[in-house]
């Protein structure tokens, strides 16, 4: 459609240049057939720019993942803490060897923090088996601390005799 558009515009500016007289003036014959070419071009611009905002409509919106979303050009973010791939991979290894093969990455601060820490995944089950296998933590209030905080607990006055 394009180029047959071009082609009418070639054909339009030999039209002028051979039909015009010295003034610019066309006869009325030529003007009318000037003026249905005219028409004819305004049609075909209609043409293309409706198939070309149909096309634009056509475009898929985003494009669908097909791998690991990342951004391309920078690292992956890494893990910190306990829920790093070296602190797991660390503690998998210290407890299939019975502690006996204990790495510094199992130590988050220092033992009054709480010594070696169970990763974030494996903390989720060993509650839930805690919380199953447990009777005394199905009849207690559960007091979840850490680190250097200290709750201090009221103890009630014995009564008198």
């Amino acid at each position: 459609m394009m180029k047959k558009r071009a082609d009418l515009l070639g054909q339009m500016r030999n039209f002028l240049d051979e039909h015009e007289d010295k003034q610019g003036k066309l006869t009325v014959d030529d003007a009318i057939t000037y003026s249905n070419m005219e028409a004819e071009f305004d049609g075909l611009t209609d043409v293309i720019s409706r198939a070309q905002r149909e096309a634009e409509l056509s475009k898929p919106i985003n494009s669908p993942l097909t791998g690991k979303p990342y951004i391309a050009g920078s690292a992956p973010e890494q893990k910190k803490g306990r829920a790093s791939d070296e602190y797991r991979q660390a503690m998998l290894t210290a407890m299939r060897t019975n502690f006996r093969q204990v790495s510094n990455l199992l130590q988050e601060g220092g033992d009054a923090d709480g010594g070696y820490l169970v990763p974030e995944e494996y903390d989720r089950r060993l509650i839930d088996v805690l919380e199953e296998e447990n009777i005394m933590r199905g009849l207690a209030t559960v007091i979840t601390t850490s680190g250097e905080h200290k709750i201090n607990i009221a103890a009630s006055k014995p009564a008198a005799v």
